[in-house]
Parts: C-alpha cells; sequence; structure tokens
C-alpha cells in the first residue's frame, strides 16, 4: 500500500528557458549541482524523447543509507518534462516541470505526485520539505552557472 502526497511549487530564476530547460536534460551531470544528496545520475536508455536512468542519492540527514531509483524522463513538449520513479521507495511517483519564458528570465513549476511506502510515513513532512530544498537549490545553481558563463 501507497501514500500519497501532493506537492506543487513554482519559481522564478532570470536564466533564459533554453539553457536551463538544456540543463535539465544533461542527467549525468546533475550531481554537480547536488554534491551532497545526489551521489550519482547514469543513463540506461535513451531514445528520442525518453531517457532512463539510475541514481544513487544519500539522504544523510534522514536516512544513513543510500537509496537507488530508476526513473524514466520523458519529454511531454518543448517545454515540459515528466519523470516517472519507476523503482525504489518513492516508486509510483511522478514529477512534472514545466518552464515558462518570462519577461524576466523564466518560471519553472514543479508539481509532484509523490507515492512513498508506508514504512516511509513518519517522514512525510520531512521528505516533502526536502524535494522542495532540492528543487529549489538545484534550480538556483543552475541559474548561477548559466548567469556565470554570459
Amino acid at each position: 500500500s501507497k501514500m500519497l502526497l501532493m506537492l506543487a511549487f513554482s519559481m522564478d530564476v532570470p536564466a533564459p528557458i533554453d539553457k536551463l530547460i538544456g540543463l535539465s536534460e544533461d542527467f549525468e551531470n546533475l550531481p554537480m549541482f547536488l554534491p551532497d544528496q545526489l551521489k550519482s545520475v547514469r543513463i540506461l536508455e535513451q531514445n528520442n524523447n525518453e531517457t532512463k536512468t539510475e541514481e544513487i542519492m544519500v539522504f544523510s540527514t534522514i536516512l544513513k543509507k543510500e537509496i537507488v531509483q530508476e526513473a524514466v524522463h520523458k519529454k511531454k513538449n518543448d517545454n515540459e518534462l515528466i519523470t516517472d520513479i519507476i523503482s525504489g521507495p518513492a516508486k509510483g511517483t511522478t514529477i512534472q516541470t514545466i518552464f515558462l519564458k518570462t519577461d524576466a528570465g523564466t518560471n519553472v513549476s514543479f508539481s509532484i505526485d509523490l507515492k512513498l511506502n508506508l514504512k516511509t510515513k513518519i517522514l512525510r513532512p520531512l521528505i516533502k520539505k526536502y524535494y522542495k530544498m532540492v528543487l529549489t537549490s538545484i534550480l538556483y545553481k543552475m541559474n548561477n552557472k548559466i548567469l556565470e558563463e554570459n
């Protein structure tokens, strides 16, 4: 049995949309934006609009062990990315990322349909906070990298 947790938030960053999308799709380099939590991302399969990855994560603050999960990232259209987690403790989770061009840069919105094993139930508030923190932090770091290059 799985618990369901919905989480949605958005943020604005000054980086241009195309560069931000480009970095978001460069899966194997994502750990560089999140070295403490994301140990590695390996591409297992790739075709024109779908990439299957294996991710090794460390939640040192919550759990001492590594979590290995597989995910499928699909490009729904030019500015929408859907990630389905297909194995691991969050199996069944879907993350939708939408990039919108704004006058000031890019608006990025996340919508997360988080499915968790019941044994992680007590961690729900932590995990919710964690997801938001992680995604926000990756985005800011990507934004900074893009702005430094210009």
